[in-house]
């Protein structure tokens, strides 16, 4: 499997090209990198990519890394996002990355700038609303992740709002009260969305509150270097509305794995 680093600047994007060859290491990808030069581009020095094989295009961003997206042997990208204290530029997710997102056809690892370090991957946070096509985050994380010596998270956030979607599992709604019901809850949760015989430790962690800020606490409290969420094809609600927020909010990097059709 391949892990394609969208690299627009080797010196600016040093803090991308680290955190994407770790995550490659521990998943056991190859990691490559891609450059898409527009006219009057500067080349990027390829001493600043740390010995990664460096594949250079001309021509629109877009439409060259769509073509990419899109080829046998590309499984997932990686991409730079805008720093919060950028003066040029408003934050956010730029239309590189906002494209082959809305094309849902890769996982996406998300990278901003001064994020915590993306190292051994010890620690990896799961948001799950307990709906079936958000299970697509932890499929990707028990596949490509679970191993001894890491722990997955899988943080369920409640709200005033449950799933519709068929074969949801919420959590109870009389969380504050103790009975046997809600330690089944929690074992039938683990059981139907975390399928890894890795060995590796998985936690349920249920908190009350809105998701995307909820997400960021909870990563940013407990070490994690990795939130992988899933992604439904906008960010107009559902997963897309959180993701739009985690992406100027969240402390650590994040692989945003597309679910299914926009709207979900």
């Amino acid at each position: 499997m391949t892990l394609l680093i969208a690299v627009a600047d080797a010196r600016a994007d040093a803090e991308l090209i680290a955190a994407a060859r770790n995550l490659a290491a521990a998943a056991g990808w190859e990691a490559r990198a891609v450059h898409v030069r527009e006219p009057g581009a500067n080349r990027p020095g390829s001493a600043d990519l740390e010995s990664i094989e460096l594949t250079e295009l001309e021509g629109d961003p877009v439409a060259a890394l769509g073509a990419l997206a899109g080829r046998t042997g590309v499984d997932a990208f990686a991409v730079g996002l805008r720093s919060v204290e950028t003066a040029t530029a408003e934050p956010g997710i730029g239309h590189v990355a906002e494209a082959i997102l809305v094309s849902a056809a890769a996982p996406l690892l998300l990278v901003r700038p001064g994020l915590r370090p993306l190292t051994g991957l010890r620690r990896l946070l799961v948001p799950l609303e307990g709906s079936p096509s958000a299970s697509a985050a932890m499929k990707a994380a028990d596949d490509a992740f679970c191993a001894r010596g890491r722990e997955i998270v899988m943080l369920h956030v409640v709200t005033s709002s449950t799933p519709s979607e068929s074969g949801s599992l919420p959590a109870p709604r009389m969380m504050d009260q103790e009975h046997y019901e809600w330690g089944a809850w929690q074992d039938e949760f683990c059981m139907r969305f975390s399928q890894c015989p890795e060995g590796g430790r998985h936690r349920v962690c249920v908190r009350v509150g809105d998701p995307a800020t909820v997400i960021a606490e909870e990563a940013r409290s407990g070490g994690a270097e990795l939130i992988v969420l899933s992604w439904n094809g906008s960010f107009s609600a559902g997963h897309g509305a959180v993701i739009s927020e985690l992406l100027d909010t969240a402390p650590c990097p994040l692989l945003v794995v597309p679910s299914g059709p926009a709207g979900g």
